[in-house]
């Protein structure tokens, strides 16, 4: 993923402003996390966590939460975010997805929400070992993707050969995003075991598997 892309983007937001939305994930009724409870996950990784809605989802329902972001205002954001709803945030870092520095089989669970369509597809499938490896045999990895709309091409783009989208001017340049249909999503998780999937509300593909 491109650090100085999403520093950009990052940096200009305002942590205030996004409060009131990250207040809906304070203790977040979720399907997703129900089974990650269900695993006896205890150490649980938000990867490119974003300014840190899932992390706080994780954190208010007794998670022990790690988060990385490649963009170190992302993770400031994060930190600062989960202080404020008097969360730990001394275990957040800025980090790459596809190294993360953690120990193998480090956490008993993993999220990867919107983060794997943002990559090529062959980034996507080195981040997806990224997070096995850091996961134990028998955890649990959730990962998701954003649902494809007409605002994803109407910005300026050019088609790449892995059918990654690749925006070339506007608010968008130099992201990548790869819109995953269900089976294209299959294919990128064959040969693991996936105990639950939906598509949710907001359109995206949502995917559970054990390690």
């Amino acid at each position: 993923m491109s650090k100085d892309l999403w520093e950009n983007l990052w940096s200009r937001s305002d942590g205030d402003s996004l409060l009131p939305y990250l207040e809906r994930f304070y203790k977040l009724k979720s399907r997703v996390i129900d089974i990650f409870k269900d695993f006896g996950a205890i150490r649980v990784c938000d990867a490119a966590c974003g300014f840190g809605a899932y992390s706080l989802a994780l954190a208010s329902d007794g998670f022990e939460v790690y988060s990385f972001d490649v963009s170190p205002s992302a993770a400031r954001l994060t930190k600062a975010d989960l202080e404020h709803f008097g969360f730990d945030g001394s275990r957040v870092k800025s980090a790459d997805i596809l190294s993360t520095g953690y120990p193998d089989a480090f956490f008993d669970g993993a999220v990867a929400n919107s983060v794997l369509d943002h990559m090529s597809a062959a980034d996507a499938k080195a981040a997806l070992a990224e997070l096995r490896r850091i996961t134990k045999s028998g955890g649990i990895i959730a990962v998701s993707f954003d649902g494809a709309d007409d605002d994803d091409t109407a910005e300026p783009h050019e088609l790449l050969a892995d059918g990654s989208i690749l925006y070339t001017s506007g608010s968008h340049r130099g992201m990548i995003f790869h819109p995953y249909d269900r089976a294209e999503a299959l294919r990128l998780l064959e040969g693991l075991e996936i105990v639950y999937t939906e598509l949710n509300p907001q359109g995206e593909r949502v995917f559970v598997f054990v390690n």
